[in-house]
């Protein structure tokens, strides 16, 4: 520290001097010199602040008319026309700042907007040609208390910039890294609850979900003053008096959520469906506030409003501003924003056949009634390459869902099965790789002429007919796994010779063949052949540690004896 400190005196001296030579040149007076040394000292000073400033954490942006100046906050301060340059000032612990040339300036208790005032009062009295320009260059950290209704709650260090709000959602941060595994489960949980209610009231255009805390935080302040934090009125009229930044040794308590308390809602075709905790002096005004606006298809003039079991429709032109008198709001109360009349619409359904036909395409089709064979008539029929075993239908689903808990879908289905323990990870195999095909057998539908297996097609299908593969792939236990060249009308015992047979340790009666066109196993016998594109697979001798072994020998010798005994017994019995 004392290098640095000496190395900083050289450098004012340094400056100091080459200035005094330069302005004995120039021949400027000793006032002139000291406004020049305080420029570039001060552009320096200003340089490495922000250096140092630029990787620390702001919070919120300020407004200068709420944020309270206190010990430690970085001000940065230009005095026209004397000194352009900003002097970066620290607020002194006694809540005052010291102007070079100028004296201290106690500003405890004021906001940014309010110091500036006083410094421009007080620079003026001096001079009246004085203009001042204040701003914040960086929030001083404050210690605060953080209880309640909250994920961590305890003592944080946090910027002053901070609203209430932001140090709540500070409380409410998750590190998977830093929390023990259960709890970050019982979070993640708790998330995807909210999310599914949030998804089931998504299309309903209304949410009886309200949270009481967020109108309802008491914030304690050091002084032995009070106030109610509404971060919902905060947020809604862009207002920071109701949504305050932190101050020195804030305690704020987040309630826990009660079971029956005033509500007023509104719903329909706003931005954001809403039911909040009611206050005294809430307005129509507000409650549309609240709302964030409304949607493209708000009907105007069907916009109803339900207080004290009498309905009252609300005067609105046609850009959405309400027309008529500010009204004080009961507990209870609901707006429902009406839905204008939808148009008639025709929409066309399509699919696409791809692969092996003569005239593939998008076709047009009649939703849910045209058949997988009224649409291969269409595509002209199949090319002598086409494979139909191979074959399928896609069919996606119109949503795809984003589940922050991947095993609730699973757990949910299983919940009320009559499954046991050893079907779980088969079930959660099938659950997590769910296949997007339509459920049909070409070869049945097209070579057998099977009718009644003749699917009815949906908009946005895809028939894909892939040409005839030359080879099937067989592996696992066998001497010389690898593709094998396809014969047809033959079973999976010729593929398994053509790769050199078993080799040791394979399981025989486990050998499966896997279809290509859907994965399933199946079992071989002489009247089941192998498709082309069709997987052989040998499976291994299970690999049974030595003492499951001889477990497994020791009870079936136990049930050979007790079986010898019992009919030594009997027959001694007989006897």
């Amino acid at each position: 520290m004392s290098i640095k400190r000496l190395f900083c005196a050289l450098l004012i001296i340094s400056m100091f001097s080459s200035y005094s030579i330069f302005a004995q040149m120039k021949g400027e007076s000793p006032i002139e010199q000291e406004q020049n040394l305080m420029q570039e000292f001060q552009k320096s000073i200003s340089s490495q602040s922000t250096q140092q400033l630029q990787s620390l954490p702001l919070g919120n942006s300020i407004d200068p008319a709420f944020y309270r100046i206190g010990p430690s906050d970085i001000l940065s301060l230009s005095i026209y026309p004397i000194n352009p340059y900003p002097l970066i000032i620290t607020v002194t612990p006694s809540v005052s700042i010291v102007i070079p040339r100028f004296g201290e300036i106690n500003l405890y208790g004021k906001t940014l907007q309010q110091a500036q005032d006083s410094i421009d009062k007080f620079l003026q009295s001096r001079n009246p040609e004085l203009k001042a320009t204040l701003t914040l260059q960086k929030a001083r950290n404050c210690l605060i208390n953080i209880k309640g209704n909250v994920i961590f709650p305890t003592i944080y260090t946090v910027p002053a910039s901070f609203q209430i709000s932001t140090a709540i959602n500070y409380a409410n941060k998750v590190d998977a890294q830093t929390i023990p595994a259960a709890q970050y489960s019982s979070i993640t949980k708790y998330n995807e609850q909210i999310r599914e209610s949030e998804r089931i009231f998504n299309q309903s255009k209304f949410s009886p979900i309200a949270y009481y805390f967020t109108r309802n935080i008491v914030l304690l302040h050091n002084d032995g003053t009070s106030q109610n934090v509404d971060i919902e009125k905060s947020k809604a009229l862009d207002n920071p008096e109701y949504n305050p930044y932190i101050r020195e040794g804030d305690e704020i308590i987040v309630p826990y959520e009660v079971d029956h308390y005033p509500t007023i809602s509104i719903a329909g075709e706003v931005n954001r469906p809403i039911t909040l905790p009611y206050k005294e002096n809430d307005s129509l005004s507000l409650l549309l506030k609240f709302g964030y606006g409304f949607t493209p298809e708000a009907d105007f003039s069907n916009i109803l409003l339900y207080q004290d079991g009498e309905t009252k429709r609300l005067e609105f032109n046609a850009k959405g501003e309400y027309i008529g008198a500010d009204m004080p709001l009961e507990s209870g109360c609901v707006l429902v924003v009406g839905k204008k009349t939808a148009k008639p619409q025709k929409s066309v359904a399509t699919v696409s056949v791809q692969g092996e036909v003569n005239h593939p395409g998008v076709y047009v089709i009649n939703d849910e009634k045209t058949t997988l064979t009224d649409i291969v008539d269409l595509a002209g029929g199949f090319t002598p390459k086409a494979h139909l075993p191979l074959a399928r239908i896609y069919r996606f689903a119109s949503t795809i869902e984003y589940v922050m808990d991947p095993r609730r879908k699973i757990n949910e289905t299983f919940q009320y099965s009559n499954l046991t323990l050893e079907d779980t990870t088969r079930f959660m195999l099938d659950m997590d790789y769910p296949k997007n095909v339509v459920s049909c057998d070409f070869v049945e539908i097209f070579t057998n002429n099977n009718k009644n297996l003749n699917p009815r097609l949906q908009n946005g299908d895809i028939i894909y007919v892939p040409s005839q593969p030359s080879q099937v792939y067989v592996f696992g236990q066998v001497v010389n796994p690898g593709y094998i060249d396809y014969v047809p009308n033959k079973s999976m015992e010729y593929y398994i010779a053509k790769a050199g047979g078993y080799a040791n340790g394979a399981q025989k009666s486990r050998a499966r063949i896997i279809r290509g066109r859907n994965l399933i196993w199946v079992e071989s016998n002489d009247q089941t052949f192998v498709y082309a594109g069709d997987n052989v697979y040998v499976p291994r001798e299970p690999d049974i540690p030595m003492a499951l072994q001889i477990q497994r020998y020791a009870t079936i010798a136990t049930l050979i004896g007790t079986g010898m005994a019992m009919i030594s017994l009997l027959i001694s019995i007989l006897r």
